[in-house]
């Protein structure tokens, strides 16, 4: 699974590592209306910095059928989505035929990650621009699909867990391991215990795939979440993304690790999983440039390679 690029990094954040501040009276869960005005500041921010990841906030409009497949656009109410396994499994096999595959076990896989991915990215995006950590249970949140894709993601009851006020960096806030250990287990209280597990548990009541495959795609898409951000960010967001993988669940463990290299005055942060996605099933055979098939020396060659490519 790739990692997203960024169009740009600001200056103010390329600097060395944050200092630590004290935390203040703004750290602590926000509802109501605080939480509606932090979290459309936070989904504008990280629009800003990453155009495609789109995130809508409050009264989102019409929700698609319950049981129906949603048209591209239309909303789907994610906590009566996930807990349903044969709304699950039919929406799955029409993102698979959208996607060019009717083997449900490949369907499946490319759900789980795609969906895992813009669940949890606009968690870590808002959370690292903004110091604002959305509540991204199921039952506060809705998605769109767009071509057998899922797309934006709306959060229908607004809460959050602000990390920072809005005259701190979130970068000099997250330097202190209490706010970042915070916001890293707020993502996995709210958005992996009570989102994506229940997802995957779904899927697998009906459609005969590993569980480990589709955690496997869950971890790939949190790494993919903080490189992309560490893209825009600056090396301070290694610290805090290594940091949730080792407070991770058990669900996550072993299922990749990241690695830094440098090479021709330039650093690369990578994520490389155990388990192939199955991505290159579909028509064009793509290999992703993390797939664990790919001998671990070949992987390596082709990341030097990268960093040695003006423009890459």
């Amino acid at each position: 699974m790739r990692a997203r690029s960024c169009p740009s990094v600001p200056p103010s954040t390329t600097a060395a590592e944050p200092e630590v501040v004290q935390l203040e009276q703004w750290f602590g869960p926000v509802e109501g209306e605080a939480a509606l005005s932090r979290l459309g500041e936070a989904a504008a921010r990280v629009r800003s910095e990453v155009s495609y990841l789109r995130a809508e906030v409050g009264d989102l409009g019409p929700l698609a059928g319950i049981g129906k497949v949603p048209a591209d656009g239309t909303w789907l109410d994610c906590g009566s989505f996930v807990s349903d396994p044969d709304w699950v499994e039919a929406v799955i096999g029409a993102c698979g035929v959208r996607l060019g595959t009717s083997d449900p076990v490949v369907a499946a896989s490319l759900f789980v990650q795609n969906y895992s991915y813009r669940v949890l990215t606009l968690a870590i995006a808002c959370m690292t621009t903004s110091g604002v950590v959305p509540d991204s249970a199921a039952s506060s949140m809705a998605i769109t699909l767009v071509g057998g894709r899922p797309a934006a993601v709306g959060y229908r009851e607004p809460r959050a867990l602000v990390l920072s006020d809005r005259h701190t960096s979130p970068a000099v806030a997250l330097g202190d391991g209490t706010a970042a250990e915070a916001g890293c287990s707020y993502i996995v209280a709210r958005g992996l215990d009570e989102h994506l597990a229940v997802l995957v548990a779904s899927t697998r009541e009906r459609i005969k795939v590993g569980a480990r495959l589709l955690w496997g795609n869950v971890a790939a898409s949190a790494a993919v979440a903080f490189r992309t951000m560490e893209g825009c960010l600056g090396p301070w967001v290694v610290d805090i993304g290594e940091g949730f993988f080792e407070r991770a669940p058990a669900e996550l463990q072993g299922l990749g690790s990241f690695l830094i290299l440098e090479h021709a005055g330039r650093r690369g942060w990578y994520w490389e999983r155990t388990n192939c996605c199955l991505y290159d099933r579909l028509p064009g055979n793509v290999v992703c440039s993390d797939c664990s098939r790919t001998p671990a020396a070949e992987r390596r060659a082709a990341y030097l390679a990268s960093l040695a490519s003006p423009g890459t």
